[in-house]
């Protein structure tokens, strides 16, 4: 099956192109270790709340066969990066280069070149052609030189820090923390809230990603704040902040489940002690969604889980099946080809491969809200426009990563299972 790819060809006037290429499900492997590369701002930026900017970045040079995720946990103290763009579209199996990000900002200030933006996960996979083989790849790592910019009593302060970029190791072990709101918040749309939830300790040596799929019927987490100053990932941190994308107007309730939290374990430390803190604690918390035009706010126990994920999954397009004008700034539900995902899959939108029209924020499952474990569909993306234009039928909007799980409900089962791993590290 073929599709149009519509890109940036020019990053200042967002000129863009488009070309047919093919756009079929791949599969692919990925290595038990990735790296860190940083995200430096290549220029001074003015930006406005709610308004994406497109900031150029001091270039990123990245081997084949890698593909890359921006790293969680607000890394600037007026944003986050929501994707990164390269000089030129490239496959997997290319060498690529950074030169820009989408950054969208939670308040009015200036970008200042030589500010730490974020931090980008670069991941080796090997696609699949008749078996996986995964390929040696060297990514050339650097110490750096930057600003780091956080907020401190809602001031904001830029230190100069030296920073080294670095390799770690996988473990595909993670566990779920529900984004539980603290709070009442109206919501507007296209409005960016900075919600607060019940406060989340996330053990160290974890990588945060929100879990894809909108869990919160009038809008999606885009990502999760730990307030002060960034601290290390070998250290413990507070989560008490995120930072909401409303797509509908209505309102946030306290207690209700806004997001779901994937925390990935990347080494062990006190692996046993956070596991079994977190596994025995069920949560309550309220289900919000759409049922035949009707919102539905269903009390539920959130019973402690945690899963392993497969080193196999597979890359999908989302492609547009209807002609929709969008506006800039304005997030629009934009129906797609329908994907199924199995039981036991979840996903996540691939960095640097969204419409040069913008960005795929999040994806739509119709209905209550499925478990892992249960198969679904996904019919639409929620889509922020970088300009005003139109999303043709045919287009692809993005490309879905899709992740194999297997869930550990059972504290004892998890730690009798992989005891030993943990008694090597």
């Amino acid at each position: 099956m073929t599709a149009e790819i519509v890109y940036l060809k020019d990053f200042e006037t967002l000129e863009a192109e488009s070309k047919r290429v093919d756009a079929t499900s791949q599969m692919y492997k990925t290595s038990d270790y990735a790296y860190w590369k940083v995200l430096i701002a290549a220029e001074d930026v003015r930006v406005e709340k709610n308004r994406i900017a497109i900031v150029k970045i001091k270039e990123v040079r990245l081997p084949s066969n890698t593909i890359v995720s921006p790293l969680s946990i607000m890394r600037h103290g007026l944003g986050v990066v929501l994707d990164v763009y390269e000089q030129t579209p490239s496959r997997v199996e290319d060498e690529k280069k950074l030169v820009a990000v989408a950054f969208l900002p939670v308040d009015n200030g200036l970008i200042k070149k030589g500010d730490l933006i974020g931090v980008v996960k670069v991941f080796v996979v090997g696609l699949y052609s008749g078996k996986f083989e995964i390929p040696s790849v060297s990514v050339e790592l650097e110490h750096r030189t930057v600003n780091l910019v956080y907020r401190t009593n809602g001031e904001i302060v830029r230190e100069e820090v030296d920073i080294s970029e670095c390799w770690y190791k996988r473990w595909h072990i993670a566990e779920w923390f529900p984004l539980i709101a603290d709070e009442d918040v109206e919501l507007k749309p296209s409005e960016l809230a900075v919600v607060k939830i019940k406060p989340l300790e996330i053990p160290p040596e974890t990588i945060p990603v929100p879990l894809s799929i909108m869990r919160h019927a009038y809008g999606t987490v885009l990502d999760v704040v730990q307030l002060g100053k960034p601290r290390r990932i070998e250290d413990s941190k507070t989560i008490s902040r995120v930072i909401f994308m409303p797509i509908f107007k209505g309102e946030i309730e306290e207690g209700d489940v806004i997001g779901i939290l994937n925390v990935y374990y990347i080494s062990v430390g006190e692996r046993i002690r956070s596991l079994m803190r977190h596994l025995t604690k069920p949560l309550k918390g309220k289900l919000v969604y759409r049922k035949r035009a009707k919102i539905v706010r269903n009390q539920i126990s959130i019973e402690p889980f945690s899963f392993k994920r497969s080193a196999i999954g597979r890359f999908e397009p989302l492609i547009a099946s209807e002609d929709k004008e969008i506006k800039a700034g304005s997030v629009e539900i934009i129906r797609i080809q329908e994907i199924e995902l199995p039981s036991g899959t979840i996903v996540q939108p691939l960095t640097s491969k969204n419409n040069a029209n913008g960005l795929v924020i999040d994806v739509v499952s119709e209905g209550r809200p499925r478990l892992v474990e249960e198969d679904k569909e996904i019919q639409a993306v929620a889509f922020l426009p970088i300009r005003d234009g139109f999303v043709r039928k045919g287009e692809v909007l993005g490309i879905l990563n899709v992740y194999y799980v297997s869930v550990l409900r059972e504290p004892e089962f998890f730690l009798a299972r992989y005891r030993s791993m943990f008694q090597k590290v």
